[in-house]
């Protein structure tokens, strides 16, 4: 079976380092593939050393749409993840004529416009990461009962913990300082709420002075975001770290790792600090409750509630058994049910149904 990947969007997120585990899963089992990304970014990169085969887009939607219609004739299934990605293989979908799979990763409503119900329309099956992003696409989108299959978002416990370089974690640790270190990975955008965790970091630091916070990840907020830090005197000890590559590293640095967003599909820094046994505490919302159950793999506060997340970081930074209990959980969760080897069978499975056996 041969599958179109489809990614459009910019950078590397969670959903980048998602479709690259599926990617490497289905070269494993023999399966033909390509994967049409922007050329010149760091999934490209990724993938032509993986040796997997690259369609270069522009970026613009008509060229890409055109693009994808003409590659995709040599495909059995065009598997989009990301919403402009959704857009282009399914409008195409006239002149590929193949089975259009569409992973969806947020939990937000999905626009009311004639367009996007055309392309649901047009798409065969929509996987949806949780349970909350199923739910919210059947409740706002009716046709698509029946339509909808939950495949959660995974992390390959092995090859993080092969990548971890411990005395690359001692040089980030010395060179952020903070005892604790408090921080995140994730893109500067509102879905991540950033604000939620520096105003958060305001009220932790009259408790634990000795604390530092930092995020690791870029975005269009960053001169908001740094505007913000000044005006509450923070400079000293809330850093916009900027992009990292190698996340496991990062992520294995901090004491702490806090998820503050407004809305989530199911995080995938998340689920990598649960892998690497990094205590969590994240925001009831979205398909983040799949992954953090309160008191049991880490701690849950109700989104938008700097209050509330400062108190939920502040009972964690004080309590070692609890920090090592939680932990424990959430790495034995991981396991059970995020991992690769599990969403790659699911796809296959899918694949195989939507094309036919």
């Amino acid at each position: 079976m041969r599958i179109l990947h489809v990614d459009t969007e910019r950078g590397w997120r969670g959903g980048e380092q998602q479709l690259l585990y599926l990617v490497k899963g289905l070269k494993g089992k023999g399966f033909e593939q390509a994967v049409a990304c922007r050329a010149g970014d760091e999934l490209e990169r990724r993938c032509r050393e993986l040796g997997i085969k690259v369609i270069p887009l522009k970026g613009n939607q008509s060229s890409d749409c055109l693009r994808v219609a003409a590659v995709g004739k040599e495909f059995d299934v065009i598997h989009a993840h990301a919403a402009k990605a959704h857009t282009i293989s399914a409008l195409s979908k006239r002149f590929h004529r193949k089975p259009v799979v569409y992973t969806r990763r947020v939990d937000y409503v999905p626009r009311k416009n004639p367009v996007t119900r055309l392309k649901y329309r047009l798409t065969d099956r929509v996987v949806a990461i949780s349970e909350p992003v199923k739910e919210v696409l059947e409740r706002e989108l009716p046709f698509l009962k029946g339509k909808v299959t939950v495949i959660p978002s995974s992390v390959d416990v092995k090859e993080l913990d092969e990548n971890v370089n411990p005395k690359k974690v001692k040089e980030i640790k010395r060179e952020l300082g903070g005892k604790p270190l408090i921080g995140t990975l994730a893109a500067l955008t509102e879905q991540k709420d950033i604000p939620n965790l520096i105003n958060a970091a305001e009220i932790v630091l009259t408790e634990v002075p000795s604390a530092k916070f930092v995020v690791f990840g870029e975005g269009k907020l960053r001169r908001e975001l740094e505007r913000l830090i000044e005006k509450k005197g923070l400079k000293e000890k809330f850093l916009l770290y900027g992009f990292v590559k190698e996340v496991q590293n990062y992520t294995k640095a901090l004491d702490l790792f806090v998820l503050p967003s407004r809305n989530e599909g199911l995080g995938s820094s998340l689920l990598i600090a649960m892998a690497l046994k990094v205590p969590v505490v994240a925001t009831e919302t979205g398909g983040t409750v799949e992954a953090v159950k309160d008191g049991e793999t880490g701690i849950l506060v109700p989104p938008e509630n700097p209050g509330a997340l400062a108190e939920g970081i502040l009972k964690l930074v004080e309590d070692e058994n609890l920090r090592n209990r939680l932990t424990e959980n959430a790495f034995s969760l991981i396991l059970n049910k995020f991992s690769v080897s599990a969403m790659v069978d699911s796809y296959v499975e899918l694949y195989r149904e939507v094309k036919g056996g």
